[in-house]
């Protein structure tokens, strides 16, 4: 009965705080089912293919007035048959799985000057390095605080996390056993901090102005910070035809393990519209280690690696390449066949941006060359209406000599790789005042 009376009280408020202010309520089932045969790595004889169906699903509220905007969004991610509660007639419940995806207010406290404070998702440019990773079903979120300017023609954002796991001046209560160091959490990262510039310099034409800055505690240390810098450019173009981007980005400081990082980053995508087909290509480059005493290879920190290196993700790390950096080509097409539904291919040519200094078993560096092989990536979508979806994607990778090499398989030993996904996608709005 309580219960009853503090949900009719909580709605009520909400629609009396309604009647000056907009209000929404909406959700977010989004249901994929995948057959993986090589994701994130080449499979050899002995690998299985895997089945399984992810679940993510979201609750959104989402209030507005003339000086404050709040928005809550509780998700529930989940793969099918993972319920840790169950009996053998069914499920009964799960330990895991629930979490609050988004928990912020947004304080407009002068003209045009907004604070936003609490758990919030980051998404900047073309999400090349800071980026929501919304094909994760969890995505990616921050707990934090926005400081932004937000005018007709130019944007000023100062953002600022920080992570700690104590709450206490006595930090041995906090402490993991056996190594009066680490945290409970290890060695994560500390802060990120960024700043960001972002001019309209004409109809057609933008230009970004960024840097981010990632702190990481050191090893055995209690306060020592390596702190990785990344600053650059992006530059943006857009009329009825023709759409155009680029990416300029140079990284300093230090990496999490303390070595001395020099490293950058350079993009160019394009695509044309010839009626119903838009026709791309897209060049990148990651550089690498080039055998001195810096780190060359780029990191892509907090990027969306899924839509621009392959959706089979074989390269979301340096590590991928054993830290010889990444040249990415990929011409694509998008067919749009109306309005329910549209297709895309695209084609990846990858090579390492640098030789590549690891020494292979035997120290035979023989058989290898800068050529990782390709990927060919298949989508097609069935839009039914503005809420409601279906995306089905393929992707098979064209193996090489020095791509087995960089998942520890003997030469000509890997088995044909593919990936298919199948996903629903439904977006309802329950309620709008």
């Amino acid at each position: 009965m309580k219960t009853k009376i503090l949900l009719t009280t909580i709605f009520s408020a909400l629609m009396a705080s309604s009647l000056v202010a907009q209000f929404v309520v909406s959700g977010e089932y989004r249901v994929r089912g995948e057959i993986n045969n090589g994701v994130q790595g080449l499979p050899d004889e002995n690998s299985e293919t895997a089945y399984y169906v992810s679940q993510r699903t979201r609750l959104n509220l989402f209030w507005k007035n003339d000086h404050f905007t709040t928005y809550l969004s509780m998700a529930d991610v989940r793969y099918w048959g993972e319920e840790s509660m169950l009996s053998k007639t069914g499920i009964t419940a799960s330990a895991k799985g629930f979490d609050i995806y988004q928990a912020w207010f947004d304080w407009k406290f002068a003209k045009d000057w907004g604070l936003k404070l609490g758990r919030q998702m980051w998404e900047y440019d073309d999400s090349r390095i800071l980026a929501s990773r919304n094909w994760n079903q969890y995505a990616l979120s921050w707990d934090a605080m926005l400081l932004h300017l937000d005018k007709e023609n130019f944007h000023f954002h100062l953002g600022s996390s920080i992570n700690n796991t104590y709450a206490s001046f006595n930090r041995t209560n906090f402490e993991s056993a056996g190594n009066i160091y680490e945290e409970s959490l290890g060695y994560r990262i500390k802060y990120f901090n960024f700043l960001w510039f972002n001019f309209q310099a004409s109809k057609n034409f933008k230009l970004s102005v960024a840097n981010y800055f990632a702190g990481y505690l050191r090893k055995e240390t209690k306060s020592t910070i390596y702190t990785m810098g990344t600053s650059g450019v992006h530059l943006s173009y857009k009329d009825e035809k023709i759409k155009a981007m680029a990416n300029a980005y140079y990284q300093y400081g230090k990496t999490a393990g303390g070595t001395e990082i020099s490293a950058y980053l350079l993009s160019l995508t394009g695509a044309y519209q010839f009626n119903k087909l838009n026709v791309g290509i897209g060049a990148e480059y990651m550089s690498g280690n080039k055998g001195n005493d810096k780190f060359g290879a780029f990191n892509l920190m907090y990027g969306c690696g899924f839509v621009y290196n392959g959706w089979m993700n074989h390269f979301l790390l340096t590590a991928d390449t054993k830290n010889s950096g990444l040249i990415d080509i990929y011409p694509n097409i998008t067919w749009d066949l109306g309005k329910k539904h549209e297709i895309h291919a695209g084609y990846h040519i990858f090579r390492t941006a640098e030789d590549i200094y690891e020494i292979p078993d035997g120290g035979d560096f023989s058989y290898l060359d800068r050529n990782l092989g390709g990927e060919l990536d298949f989508r097609h979508t069935y839009k039914f209406d503005k809420s409601f979806n279906i995306q089905t994607y393929i992707g098979y990778y064209f193996a090489t000599p020095t791509a087995e090499f960089m998942d520890g398989i003997e030469k000509n030993k890997s088995t044909s790789p593919y990936w298919v996904s199948v996903m629903l996608t439904f977006k309802p709005t329950l309620f709008e005042k």
